[in-house]
């Protein structure tokens, strides 16, 4: 399961990231922001008229585009 399949307001556990769909600079920054394994998110809200995906994280709001919530895989809790 990805993150682009996480239902809105469903919590998941992230599991890994494919670092080979990302840009090394796109990694870098989910990881600066808490995006690594163990760490839960929710999905706020998945607005595919903007292609845009609103998470929570850490007491963070984050919106990431849905390609590169393909590369984040989760498990559920």
């Amino acid at each position: 399961m990805t993150l682009l399949d996480l239902r809105e307001g469903d919590s998941a556990v992230i599991q890994s990231i494919n670092m080979d769909q990302l840009p090394k600079q796109m990694l870098t920054e989910l990881l600066e922001l808490g995006f690594f394994p163990g760490a839960e998110i929710r999905l706020k809200t998945k607005s595919k008229y903007l292609g845009k995906l609103i998470c929570s994280l850490g007491g963070t709001t984050i919106g990431l585009r849905m390609k590169d919530g393909e590369a984040i895989l989760l498990k559920t809790k």
